[in-house]
């Protein structure tokens, strides 16, 4: 990757959203050139999709609750188990292998604490072989998620 590729990743995590000619002008590239380097990328799978980012609040989501889930074992059935069946609910947004006290880190979006409760019973109480749940309430989203940090490699 060279000063090119980086500042049309920095581009698309800003906005996805940008045409070819709007992308290849800000990145200072011809529009073919900027089309063949944003191909070259999705090829190799550095951009691995593209999608709208979604303001929770406006779609009455205004509850963010992280879980911390421990199972009763973490042989690899146990965790194939949980790890699948937590993919089949979409209210968990997130789920992530831990190191640490708890097994995995849910990340869950709620309307209200009543709807919560409910994705609580319907939901985190029926994955398998949990020994132990711990949610944590996030009061305010200081600063979200606006993309990754693209890595300053070496020009070429």
């Amino acid at each position: 990757m060279d000063r090119a590729d980086i500042a049309l990743l920095e581009a698309l995590q800003a906005d996805s959203a940008l045409s070819i000619a709007e992308l290849a002008e800000k990145v200072a590239l011809s529009p073919s050139a900027c089309h063949r380097r944003v191909k070259a990328l999705e090829q190799t799978e550095i951009i691995s999709g593209y999608g709208a980012r979604l303001d929770p609040r406006k779609l009455g989501l205004t509850v963010e609750v992280f879980v911390e889930i421990t199972l009763t074992s973490q042989s690899r059935e146990a965790m194939d188990r949980f790890e699948s069946a937590v993919d089949d609910f979409d209210d968990v947004l997130e789920c992530h292998l831990m190191s640490g006290n708890a097994d995995y880190l849910l990340r869950v979006a709620a309307a209200d604490l009543g709807h919560f409760d409910a994705i609580h019973r319907d939901c985190l109480a029926r994955l398998p072989g949990v020994s132990a749940m711990r949610s944590s309430f996030s009061l305010r989203r200081i600063k979200p998620m606006r993309g990754y940090p693209v890595r300053r490699f070496p020009t070429a």
